[in-house]
């Protein structure tokens, strides 16, 4: 019997380091988490940055689509006299020297809400 109270005593020696764990390194570990998941350089702010990088490359794909029709416009205007015709007739209202230009005032013919448009007629 004088056994048992000895390894009683090993085994209670042996526990008690067990419960001496420091806890500082597991309070450096959940910094270094926090840090990594909410930081500058965290995961959730990559996933923002993922999501603004696509965001920009749908508008510059929108803008190079336009950028490339302005090209073909100006190519068009300096080679097509009949497309730079059509576009100083429509933009800037020019005329050829050798063209009378009409302009007739726009009038509405006014009719009484009251009276439908076929009394209207008849009571010219």
């Amino acid at each position: 019997m004088a056994d048992l109270p000895m390894s009683d005593k090993t085994t209670q020696s042996n526990a008690s380091p067990a419960r001496r764990i420091p806890w500082w390194p597991f309070g450096v570990v959940a910094v270094v988490f926090v840090f990594a998941l909410f930081g500058d350089r965290g995961i959730f702010h990559i996933f923002k940055l993922k999501s603004q990088q696509s965001d920009l490359q749908l508008q510059l794909a929108k803008i190079e689509e336009v950028n490339a029709g302005l090209r073909k416009e100006i190519a068009s205007l300096s080679t097509d006299r009949r497309h730079l015709e059509r576009m100083a007739r429509s933009q800037l209202g020019m005329v050829r020297d050798d063209e009378v230009v009409y302009q007739f005032a726009s009038k509405k013919h006014t009719v009484p809400p009251s009276l439908p448009a076929a009394s209207a007629e008849a009571s010219r």
